[in-house]
């Protein structure tokens, strides 16, 4: 007999506990008795379910990817030409539920992380990856393709760079403000 799944809510409630303790303490500082602190959990559920503290990293940026795809999703399915197009996938990088302090702080930690763990290297491939190759798929409809893939590449830097702005002490950038710079930037060099 396998272990019960968890149910949505409580595991929910541990993702957003684990945001906030990376966001409070940073990473090293965070540790499972915080986060089940914060969740109002014990820590043998947390152990049980996710075995520590970096399952848990992965479980929060699983969480993050599965939520900025929907939103992708969602804003791709009402558009109809590549740069309404664009615009929806680079709009699911800065909407306002995603584009925060402590998300973009837990992101950053992510990224420190992934080149000394498989698991977490291979899920910030496939992101990158699925982040570059949506964005030059409608590039490509309006470059041609050597100058796409360069496009692409500095769009996803620009992006990156701006989470990075996002996850500094006392950053005051709107998500709305970083969505138009980089549709701004994306749209000139796509006219």
């Amino acid at each position: 007999m396998g272990r019960k799944p968890i149910d949505a809510d409580r595991r929910q409630k541990i993702v957003d506990a684990t945001l906030t303790c990376i966001h409070r303490f940073g990473f090293q500082e965070t540790t499972v008795a915080r986060i089940c602190d914060e969740a109002g959990l014990s820590t043998g559920n947390v152990h049980y379910y996710f075995g520590g503290k970096q399952n848990l990293l992965e479980e929060a940026m699983r969480s993050l990817l599965r939520t900025i795809r929907g939103k992708m999703v969602a804003s791709l399915n009402a558009s109809t030409d590549p740069v309404s197009r664009l615009d929806a996938i680079l709009g699911s990088n800065f909407h306002p539920e995603i584009f925060r302090p402590e998300i973009c702080i837990t992101w950053l930690h992510f990224w420190a992380q992934a080149p000394h763990d498989p698991t977490l290297a291979r899920l910030e491939r496939v992101n990158r990856m699925r982040f570059r190759n949506n964005l030059l798929h409608e590039i490509r409809k309006l470059r041609p393709p050597e100058q796409a893939l360069d496009i692409a590449r500095q769009t996803v830097a620009m992006v990156d760079g701006l989470w990075i702005e996002k996850a500094q002490i006392g950053a005051e950038l709107p998500a709305e403000k970083a969505h138009a710079m980089v549709m701004q930037y994306a749209a000139s060099q796509t006219q």
